[in-house]
């Protein structure tokens, strides 16, 4: 996580906690400030401010929410959009320079070991994603663990 932070990220453009918010509201689609609060672990005041700053920035625009006309929903914009894709090239070019760096055996090491990570750190989103009642419901059966151990 250090190395995405530190080396892939470039946080001259936004801050972590806004970059994270604008993945968000692209990712679920316009969605209440509030709840967008929630989901990113802040308070609502202090998300009001980063939206705030990101709609000066022109990167979200407030919508009328269709079902609720007092209250208002918070989507990317398309100049969001493309910051979002020029951060997203920027990472995967940094990425591709440090494995260029890797020796043939480091490189096989890191595929495999992703080949091993990838599924169980996509489960552990899934699971987070999900609130905790639910989380027990979207587990594999007994049987689906031992087929995939098996594999």
């Amino acid at each position: 996580m250090d190395l995405t932070g530190r080396f892939l990220s470039d946080r001259a453009d936004l801050s972590a906690s806004a970059a994270f918010a604008l993945n968000r509201v692209c990712r679920e689609g316009p969605i209440r400030l509030t709840t967008l609060a929630a989901k990113e672990g802040v308070s609502q005041p202090s998300m009001t401010q980063l939206i705030q700053r990101q709609e000066r920035l022109g990167l979200v625009a407030r919508l009328a929410d269709p079902g609720d006309g007092r209250a208002a929903l918070i989507g990317i914009t398309s100049h969001g959009l493309e910051l979002l894709d020029e951060r997203k090239r920027m990472r995967r070019e940094r990425l591709k320079a440090l494995l260029e760096t890797l020796t043939p055996e480091e490189e096989s090491a890191l595929w495999l070991s992703a080949r091993v990570a990838l599924p169980i750190l996509h489960r552990l989103v899934t699971n987070a994603d999900c609130p905790s009642d639910d989380v027990a419901a979207h587990l594999p059966a007994a049987e689906s663990v031992a087929a995939h151990r098996r594999e």
